[in-house]
């Protein structure tokens, strides 16, 4: 069973902080949405590791050369990428360089292995190849989670699995492990910070949220307090509830080792001492969270960000601040609108958001219906071609989301070619064919069976454009346009992320009725039937 987040600051060597010479340090930094058996596609795993990454070389001391981010790898690649890192720092350690080294990965986990898909590599292989170059200090960080659905519950079932495995298969003289919850907790992402709740907080506290002695660089200890107290604020809320950081720390008398040093930051925000209650900012013009935090009063903080505009959005029971800052900056509560908190509880069950759009083509084949119309036509002795008759459909959806189940709306377009239809005369035989388009609206919806596959529902109501074309026998051309209405409705399976692409294929069949082509004598046409094929998707947007 998939388990929760931790990180592991292991000494292999002596690293003193009065050390004169450079250190050379190197990172790899790995995030994987991927999903394998049982388990749900992740969101936020790959963005994660992008921010750390991005994180290192802004505040960590790492040259951008020197961190090479991975998204979602294959074991052979991850294998790969692990031992060019190791013939790095294994040239660096016999050049008699100081080296520091640091490995994260986001994704799923079980107890013993992190889950690329699905293959796996094993923990206790992971170990043995990072301490095996025997840098001076290798820090490892796994974001391992296992995902859910509205709170994003890393971990299908409390488990004391991972976190216990781990801990032991990660071990090594001069151990930090930090983890993002208990052994009998869940860990869970946000979907307002489009980030894990551990991860967001931990790199808030790494931007200088945790300075907690202002020295300008945040420690392992002083991180572990951070992360500690704002995960808990933020969880205890949730459907699934708290979850509390937990903290093993052996470093073998080399004092506390820095993770982070917001005093080289080019620009920060200073949250002022006075400042109290649950306060967000984000960039203003994209409007992402940089950062989140519970703040105290009594004491001023400040986070490192790139220079720019920004909103801090403090809350202050039914209130809310709104603060414009410039990076630098700090936050002026006179500049700050004092606005009504809108209340976003629904009743009901969990808020339906918006997801992603989709393009689907598709073309089947199907019978058509005997209707009055071919009826007559039968009887004034025309035959049938025998043909299939074919459709082909483009629409355009867009999904809104709620755990496994998503609606969808959209517009469509579907061409329906009618069979031919003949008689023969003592001149040219009498030829008589048809074609119908329906437009219109539709509603669409998604169970999803596996991470990677739905089952389709569709249901639509449209303008049915009719046209017939007519051959006489001394091959005169008559054609007309009718107009009717069709609704129609189909299910099937789509399987989704083909190739590890937003392509998708489907399996269907549709079911379609109307009265849409007309005679002289009143006999009406239907263009429906019962057509079974194939299609093709696109997704784009956010997704589950």
């Amino acid at each position: 069973m998939a388990r929760p987040l931790l990180i592991a600051a292991a000494i292999a060597g002596s690293l003193g902080t009065a050390h004169a010479d450079p250190i050379a340090a190197h990172a790899l930094v790995v995030g994987s949405n991927a999903a394998g058996p049982g388990q749900t596609e992740l969101r936020y795993a790959e963005d994660d590791a992008r921010r750390v990454g991005a994180l290192l070389t802004e505040l960590g001391g790492y040259v951008p050369a020197s961190v090479d981010i991975v998204t979602r790898p294959t074991p052979a690649i991850l294998r790969d990428r692990l031992a060019k890192l190791g013939q790095r720092v294994a040239a660096d350690v016999a050049a008699g360089k100081q080296t520091r080294v640091f490995f994260y990965y986001s994704g799923h986990a079980r107890a013993t292995a992190i889950d690329l898909g699905f293959e796996a590599l094993p923990l206790a292989e992971l170990r043995q190849t990072l301490f095996s170059a025997n840098a001076t200090l290798t820090v490892v960080v796994l974001d391992a989670c296992q995902s859910g659905a509205f709170s994003r519950v890393k971990g299908a079932q409390p488990t004391a699995d991972f976190s216990y495995n781990s801990r032991h298969q990660l071990d090594a003289k001069g151990v930090a492990v930090l983890a993002s919850s208990t052994g009998s907790e869940l860990s869970q992402e946000s979907e307002q910070l489009k980030s894990s709740y551990f991860t967001h907080h931990l790199l808030v506290g790494m931007r200088g949220a945790g300075d907690a002695n202002s020295d300008g660089q945040v420690t392992v200890d002083e991180a572990y307090r951070y992360a500690y107290h704002q995960t808990l604020l933020a969880t205890s809320v949730t459907a699934v509830g708290g979850q509390h950081v937990t903290l093993e720390v052996d470093l073998k008398g080399h004092g506390e080792v820095a993770l982070s040093y917001p005093r080289a930051a080019t620009a920060s925000i200073e949250l002022p001492a006075n400042l109290e209650g649950k306060t967000l900012v984000q960039l203003k013009k994209a409007r992402t969270v940089v950062a989140e935090t519970h703040k105290a009063k009594g004491k001023a903080v400040r986070i490192a960000v790139a220079p720019g505009e920004y909103e801090v959005l403090v809350r202050q029971g039914d209130r809310m601040l709104r603060c414009p800052v410039v990076a630098p900056g700090h936050v002026e509560l006179g500049r700050c609108a004092n606005e009504a908190y809108l209340d976003g509880t629904r009743k009901g069950g969990t808020a339906l958001r918006p997801q992603w759009w989709e393009i689907d083509v598709s073309a089947m084949l199907g019978g058509n219906y005997r209707d009055g119309f071919e009826q007559r036509l039968l009887d004034f002795g025309y035959r049938e071609d025998g043909g299939p008759r074919g459709n082909l459909g483009l629409s355009v959806k867009r999904f809104w989301v709620m755990g496994r189940y998503s609606i969808g709306g959209f517009v469509g377009i579907e061409h329906v070619n009618g069979p031919g239809w003949a008689r023969e005369t003592e001149r040219e035989p009498l030829e008589f064919n048809w074609t119908s388009t329906t437009i219109g609206p539709g509603l669409s919806g998604h169970v999803h069976l596996t991470p990677r596959i739905a089952f389709n529902v569709d249901t639509t109501v449209g303008l049915g454009i009719g046209r017939t074309r007519f051959s006489d026998q001394d091959a005169a051309v008559t054609t007309e346009t009718h107009f009717g209405f069709v609704v129609g409705g189909g299910a099937g399976l789509a399987f989704e992320e083909l190739f590890g692409t937003h392509a998708e294929l489907k399996l269907a069949c549709k079911l379609m009725t109307g009265a849409v082509i007309r005679n002289d004598i009143g006999d009406s046409l239907d263009p429906g039937g019962l057509f079974c094929g194939l299609g093709v998707g696109y997704q784009y947007g956010a997704k589950r």
